[in-house]
């Protein structure tokens, strides 16, 4: 089992702070002792500065109230491998995490935008609740675009309102439409056979290439935003697995901090393609100078249905 506790760095935030005084502070000092500037624009710079401050100050002490809330969680859970519980009842929505998110550039600058809603099921005062075998998705690029969408708890209770609980319980039932697709043009071939394993697939690439460069497989997700990974390739022959996450995930943070690029780092991951829904297997020639020439094939990936048993 993974457990990943999203805490963040109030060490940064009180670093940003800091640096911002010793640039401000003295600019202000300037600006006060300076008779040639206007009235107006001295109270304007002032003004800034001392909203910029202020605004800073805001960020800190939220960002501490939220870890705060987290730590105090910890001290009341425990988890064990099919169930999470407290030493306390507890009222909490029950439901679904979902998010996505993307980088957008403007000038020298970047922005990550994240969009996130807890889609409620139920409310309930909860003393417990199992890791139920439960559609999940972690779909994020390496720089933290994608998407994530996670069974779990929404905490009301005011000590440790807005901690989420978060889980992905792995099962995969893999069903593809074919066994195998190929992919040809300019006397370049090359063919993909699928063989379903645990947890996962197999692929067994065979090529046979003049003008390509290399033939290769990529997994694709699309839900709201794009996620490529590169199964593997190969200039002649060569076997490639995806295996999706084999081990319960278990996610702890604050609603406000929890986003797929916070998951990517808490997890330590390069990037993550993993879950339940439709996907895209990707069959391409890497033609130099010019776009891939690829055949591509939608399959469906569900948790797997538990076995019954039957006694008289």
């Amino acid at each position: 089992m993974r457990i990943i506790i999203l805490m963040g760095k109030i060490k940064v935030l009180y670093l940003v702070l800091l640096l911002g005084m010793l640039i401000t502070v003295p600019v202000g000092v300037i600006v006060l002792k300076n008779p040639t500037i206007p009235i107006m624009y001295r109270a304007g710079i002032l003004g800034f500065i001392a909203l910029w401050t202020g605004l800073m100050s805001f960020v800190i002490y939220r960002s501490r109230k939220s870890f705060e809330k987290v730590r105090n969680i910890k001290e009341i859970i425990s988890i064990s491998e099919n169930e999470i519980s407290f030493l306390k009842p507890l009222r909490a929505e029950v439901g679904y995490f979902d998010a996505y998110a993307y980088w957008s550039s403007s000038g020298k600058s970047s922005h990550y935008h994240v969009f996130k809603s807890f889609l409620r099921e139920s409310e309930e005062a909860v003393t417990s609740f199992k890791l139920e075998t439960k559609p999940f998705l972690l779909s994020i690029a390496q720089d933290g675009t994608g998407d994530i969408y996670l069974p779990g708890i929404r905490i009301l209770n005011d000590e440790y309102k807005d901690v989420v609980i978060l889980y992905a319980k792995p099962s995969y039932e893999v069903r593809f439409p074919l066994e195998s697709f190929v992919v040809s043009a300019n006397g370049d071939f090359v063919e993909a056979r699928i063989e379903e394993i645990e947890n996962g697939f197999r692929i067994s690439v065979s090529a046979n290439l003049s003008k390509a460069r290399r033939a290769k497989v990529e997994l694709v997700s699309r839900r709201k935003r794009v996620v490529k990974q590169l199964i593997g390739d190969t200039k002649n022959i060569g076997v490639f697995e995806k295996e999706f996450l084999n081990e319960p995930l278990i996610i702890l943070g604050y609603y406000d901090q929890v986003s797929p690029l916070g998951i990517l780092k808490g997890g330590k991951f390069g990037r993550i393609i993993a879950g339940h829904g439709k996907f895209i297997l990707r069959l391409a020639l890497d033609i130099p100078f010019r776009p891939d020439i690829k055949e591509e094939i939608e399959f469906e990936v569900a948790p797997k249905a538990e076995a019954t048993s039957w006694g008289l």
